[in-house]
């Protein structure tokens, strides 16, 4: 019998790339490879059979295979991102006879590029949820014995009776309300003479929907239950559509060693809208506290996918952060700029009382160091 495909993912135009030998240790970059004359152009279809998933590359028009290119892992040696851009990656293609060949793979849309990026985490999130199960039901569980034991005994109390045998009378109820009903209606009590800032804030925010509610409190177990290397995340009590983030600055880039706090503001309808995105420490890349255009946030309701998780969100603000696209929100700095933010983000985040209010854990971390 053969094994069952499932198609995860169709995006009707890709392209192929011939590649030069990896200059560095460091990973492919995009720009050495004529981005304006890829060698072939056609459809992707994403694949999964069994516990593998399948780049399947097609005609356009005929959908014939062009080639194939089997993934065991992501991050893997079958797939890898470049260090420059979102929408580019290095796969290796592989045919029947175990013949292989690494090419680039390129998407026109950013959009295109994270939905990729989403799908191929989904799925090997789901096969090691679904090992862990496996594992849990081969465990012996301890079965509880309820059963009597030889001479055991209960014994029951119907009613309570007097000494000589006759069930007590029971107590009166009390008398309803003259009007008509026994619920004591409770008031809120009337509001203090003053009220700080952050209650203010709290009682004008927008008040959002049980969906949006259930929603992000469903993204915000994932996240605690599936952690996200290099990102923190946390929603505020007094208000579920605020969310504050932590992301440490990618190794081998200018943002290495730095802490870069932000936050998402979701709509109260969220997840039929997207987000706004800001990132409060100065980074070089955004400007701080600024509402950044992407994607995946409100500046671009068209082509914001509802299925898009706040951990797909933060990955995408995360890969896009390491480019050197422009959008409205971002700056220019130098490499050496960027590096000196690295080195004052701890500081900077440390006289942030709102860093530290939401991170109390990295604060104190960030003190320790600080005091060395």
């Amino acid at each position: 019998m053969d094994d069952y495909e499932s198609v995860c993912l169709v995006k009707p135009e890709i392209f192929i790339y011939r590649i030069p030998p990896q200059a560095s240790n460091k990973g492919h970059k995009a720009a050495d490879w004529k981005l304006d004359e890829p060698n072939w152009t056609g459809r992707l279809k994403l694949v999964s059979i069994n516990k593998l998933l399948v780049i399947k590359l097609e005609d356009k028009e005929s959908g014939n295979l062009y080639a194939k290119c089997p993934i065991e892992q992501y991050p893997g040696p079958a797939i890898e991102t470049v260090t420059d851009s979102s929408r580019y990656f290095v796969i290796r293609l592989k045919n029947d006879s175990g013949q292989t060949a690494f090419v680039g793979l390129g998407f026109a849309d950013r959009s295109d590029s994270f939905d990729f990026n989403v799908a191929l985490q989904d799925h090997f999130k789901y096969l090691e949820k679904d090992e862990q199960l496996q594992k849990s039901a081969e465990k012996p569980q301890p079965q509880l014995d309820l059963a009597f034991k030889e001479g055991q005994t209960i014994s029951i109390n119907i009613g309570k009776k007097d000494k000589s045998g006759n069930p007590l009378a029971a107590k009166p109820r009390p008398q309803a309300a003259s009007g008509g009903t026994n619920i004591v209606p409770f008031l809120p009590p009337p509001p203090g003479p003053s009220m700080n800032q952050s209650r203010v804030r709290e009682m004008s925010a927008p008040e959002p929907t049980q969906i949006a509610i259930r929603r992000l409190k469903r993204d915000l177990e994932k996240l605690q239950e599936e952690p996200i290397e290099g990102i923190t995340a946390m929603a505020l009590d007094t208000n579920i559509l605020e969310w504050h983030y932590v992301i440490c600055g990618t190794a081998d880039t200018p943002y290495e060693g730095g802490l870069y706090h932000g936050k998402l503001v979701f709509p109260p309808d969220f997840p039929w809208k997207p987000p706004s995105i800001y990132m409060m420490t100065p980074n070089g890349r955004f400007i701080p506290n600024y509402r950044l255009c992407l994607t995946i946030s409100d500046y671009h309701p068209e082509t914001w996918n509802p299925g898009w998780t706040v951990s797909a969100i933060l990955v995408g603000l995360h890969s896009f952060m390491n480019e050197d696209s422009i959008a409205t929100g971002c700056t220019t700095s130098t490499d050496q700029q960027k590096r000196q933010l690295a080195q004052d983000s701890i500081h900077y985040n440390l006289r942030d009382p709102e860093f530290c209010r939401c991170f109390p854990e990295w604060a104190e971390e960030l003190r320790k160091t600080v005091g060395k």
